[in-house]
């Protein structure tokens, strides 16, 4: 019997001045990489398809959205605001769904019920992010790896905006 956990976000992962704003039940749609698990391959391309859905809660704070899965053997990670160019409802028929989509046009989708509150929030939240002092949090960043997760989207600013996961 699988186990599986209440992925709630801790304050010990929180990065210096990030602060909870919300928190989402989600599943993530993560489309693996054709050589997953093979010697340097990454575990997922985003804008991908094929996903793999893993359950869990999408977590958002004044810097970033980090996913945390139900089943502890599946990777955690972080999309820092500033990467993200949208969200945007791409439900259709009985399916909720909303894409989030990076300004190198890569995409990661969320299957959701009630997709309008989390896009409001984002949305909100990316708007609130731009007036942070993203040099600083960079310095954060580079100094606290571990509490992004297995792999994290960067913001464009700190360095590339990276679409293929890197497991760390």
């Amino acid at each position: 019997m699988n186990k599986t956990a209440t992925p709630l976000l801790m304050k010990s992962e929180l990065l210096q001045g990030e602060e909870l704003l919300q928190s989402f039940g989600a599943n993530a749609l993560l489309p693996l990489h054709p050589d997953a698990g093979g010697a340097g391959a990454p575990p997922y391309v985003l804008g991908a398809s094929a996903p793999l859905k893993v359950l869990g809660m999408l977590h958002l704070t004044n810097y970033r959205l980090k996913f945390k899965p139900a089943t502890p053997s599946e990777a955690d990670f972080s999309i820092f605001l500033p990467a993200i160019s949208g969200v945007r409802n791409v439900s259709s028929w009985f399916v909720w769904k909303f894409r989030i989509r990076m300004h190198d046009e890569t995409w990661i989708d969320f299957l959701r019920w009630g997709v309008r509150p989390v896009i409001v929030a984002v949305t909100a939240a990316r708007t609130h992010a731009e007036e942070l002092d993203w040099k600083a949090i960079g310095a954060d960043i580079s100094a606290a790896p571990d509490k992004l997760g297995a792999w994290s989207i960067l913001p464009p600013d700190d360095q590339p905006t990276l679409s293929v996961a890197s497991v760390e």
